[in-house]
């Protein structure tokens, strides 16, 4: 059982995240829109100082205090958890239904954060080849520049995504 003090602190300071993420991130993930989803919730996490519980990070304490106390289950454990679940609680309030489905199951904001990146930012080599032809094929066209210039950010984005960087000393060569 936790105690008074205890309970203050598993409530600070993701119980005070929960009501404000619809105002903080303004996306629901889903198939279209993972860099945008991911940035927000980044940003979220780490300026509240949580984002090591779903990075990994910030690891589960042990569970049991010792084995000489009959497996008492330890104060730091159950803090950790109730922090811990209540991340769960906020991730899935950002979550479109079909991205739900990929994190039913799991037991941490850990194993969600995982889950979540390889389904929506892996990409296999054949996806980020075309990325990258997506990226040099890119005309201005009939857009505004600023349309333009951001088609290119977000396709240089995307490739960021999964690890694939486009230096500044090519971007020059992007321009048609």
């Amino acid at each position: 059982m936790l105690t008074a003090s205890q309970l203050v602190l598993a409530q600070s300071p993701i119980s005070s995240l929960i009501p404000t993420v619809g105002n903080t991130v303004t996306v629901k993930l889903d198939d279209t829109n993972y860099v945008t989803w991911n940035f927000q919730m980044e940003l979220l996490l780490r300026g509240h100082g949580v984002l090591g519980f779903v990075d990994g990070s910030m690891p589960c304490p042990a569970q049991f205090t010792s084995a000489a106390e009959n497996h008492t289950v330890s104060d730091a454990y159950q803090v950790w958890k109730i922090h811990d679940n209540a991340l769960m609680i906020l991730k899935t309030a950002t979550l479109s239904s079909s991205a739900i489905s990929y994190v039913i199951g799991n037991q941490s904001s850990c194993e969600m954060w995982l889950n979540l990146k390889e389904r929506f930012a892996s990409i296999s080599r054949t996806s980020i080849f075309q990325m990258k032809t997506d990226l040099q094929n890119i005309k201005k066209g009939p857009k505004s520049v600023d349309q333009y210039l951001k088609k290119i950010k977000d396709s240089r984005d995307q490739l960021s995504v999964v690890g694939v960087n486009i230096s500044d000393e090519v971007k020059p060569y992007l321009i048609h």
